[in-house]
């Protein structure tokens, strides 16, 4: 047995990772069988004759009670497969390495306009702490986190697609089909790390670190960006990894607005159109982003700031 403490505790939460992703995928499967359509027929078509339904469900094995399939899925899971999605007619592991580059690209510009935005805006609103720009940006926030991140995308695309068509209405053209869908998604997120970040940096600049820096002859904005920055990312770090995890999950709501082709798109056309082995797939992917992306924030925060412990 290892005696390492650190690595005591990661087997500890790898194992408590392993058990929520199973109870999230139990979960997920009993929903499937509140759905009241037929995932049959929704393999056939509307059209079908009952004689054609009954012979796929014995193919697929929906016609076995529901604890035999699900005891049948996980031992496929467990192999590495996910199963043959019903509507687009391929493996689920096919549709998913499809999509997933897509996710990841959105993924990538919502953290890159919130980890920009947020930070600068923090930075400043610390510099300016009690005063009523700063006052009025930390109102602003509130309304900002507020707001749901569809409407945003909506009026985004209404304003800045239709209205004045500088971006496409939706779709996967780059670069610039990027860059809506990314604002939509990291809005909130920044709005959130300014606020984590104004709180952090100011405490920060009333420590007696930065009154030495002061003493020495440091200019405000050379201790406000080099230093201050580095001494207040702790928090934000681990926000942002946690957000990023969300973000890889697939944004169903984001990616519908602007039919984005990653995997939130792909898991609301699933749950659509009863397409239970690519929702599935789906859940499994994005449930595995989030356990092990929140570990790794976890992780990274007890290196960036030596007092904290990971528990």
């Amino acid at each position: 047995m290892n005696k390492n403490p650190f690595v005591r505790l990661i087997a500890g939460r790898l194992a408590g990772m392993a058990l929520t992703l199973f109870a999230v995928l139990s979960f997920t499967f009993l929903l499937t069988f509140a759905v009241p359509n037929d995932p049959a027929r929704a393999v056939l078509g509307p059209r079908a004759t009952p004689e054609q339904i009954d012979s796929v469900r014995q193919r697929l094995g929906l016609d076995q009670p529901m604890h035999v399939q699900y005891g049948r899925y996980l031992a496929r899971v467990a192999q590495g497969d996910l199963g043959f999605s019903y509507s687009q007619r391929r493996p689920v592991m096919d549709v998913l390495v499809e999509r997933l580059p897509y996710t990841a690209l959105l993924a990538l510009g919502a953290i890159t306009f919130q980890v920009v935005v947020g930070v600068a805006l923090g930075l400043w609103s610390a510099a300016r702490a009690g005063q009523g720009l700063d006052k009025l940006g930390l109102t602003a926030s509130l309304l900002v986190i507020a707001l749901p991140p569809f409407w945003v995308g909506l009026v985004l695309l209404y304003v800045f697609a239709y209205l004045w068509p500088i971006f496409p209405l939706g779709g996967a053209s780059l670069p610039w089909g990027l860059v809506l869908p990314s604002i939509s998604l990291g809005l909130a997120g920044a709005a959130w790390t300014s606020r984590v970040m104004r709180l952090e940096a100011y405490r920060f600049l009333q420590s007696d670190v930065v009154r030495g820096l002061r003493a020495k002859g440091l200019q405000p904005a050379s201790i406000l960006t080099k230093h201050t920055l580095r001494g207040a990312t702790g928090p934000v770090l681990t926000m942002l990894t946690i957000d990023l995890g969300y973000f890889m999950g697939g944004a169903v709501l984001i990616e519908s607005v602007y039919n984005w082709p990653g995997i939130g798109l792909a898991s609301f056309l699933a749950l659509k159109q009863n397409d239970i082995p690519l929702l599935m797939g789906c859940v499994i992917i994005g449930s595995i982003f989030v356990l092990v992306l929140n570990l790794v924030a976890d992780i990274a925060r007890t290196k960036v700031d030596p007092r904290v412990q990971l528990s």
